[in-house]
């Protein structure tokens, strides 16, 4: 959020992490290490938590920990569902984020997925809505500036025909 420093997702030796390096270039630091896939890292607005989801629960879930990788918490609660895509209100105080039946593995389109919204500090899930979409409905920040609503995709497959 300050301009200073960039958090992405990278394979290194074949396990994938959450990594920040500063913006101006230089060394990359290493925030998870926990074996499995740690994939979407995303600031809160103010800067002190990046949150991300992973499957080192043996589910994808999400997760958040401290801008320096300390304090990894799982945040996803509720029924058992692949949680992807965490996205942070403007005001910090929710998140929104994409799930999929368990059985779905990554995060493929064309599948149905749940949109989601629960407190960031942690707390019950609402369902928005369940739609037709995939991997685009919702994987990048789409909030309003105001906070008051967010962007998201859905789509159906249409058969050709006459």
């Amino acid at each position: 959020p300050d301009g200073q420093t960039l958090a992405y997702c990278a394979s290194r030796n074949g396990e994938y992490d959450v990594y920040t390096i500063p913006a101006a270039g230089g060394a990359e630091t290493r925030l998870t290490t926990a074996a499995g896939l740690d994939d979407g890292p995303e600031y809160t607005p103010d800067g002190q938590y990046i949150y991300f989801n992973s499957d080192r629960s043996g589910l994808m879930r999400i997760w958040r920990m401290k801008a320096n990788g300390e304090g990894q918490e799982m945040m996803s609660q509720g029924p058992e569902t692949a949680d992807w895509f965490a996205h942070i209100s403007p005001d910090g105080k929710w998140m929104a984020y994409i799930s999929y039946d368990p059985s779905v593995k990554g995060h493929p389109a064309n599948k149905d997925v749940t949109l989601r919204l629960a407190p960031s500090g942690g707390g019950a899930a609402r369902t928005l809505v369940t739609l037709f979409g995939g991997q685009g409905t919702m994987n990048v920040p789409s909030w309003a500036p105001d906070g008051q609503s967010f962007a998201f995709v859905s789509y159906r497959l249409v058969k050709a025909g006459r």
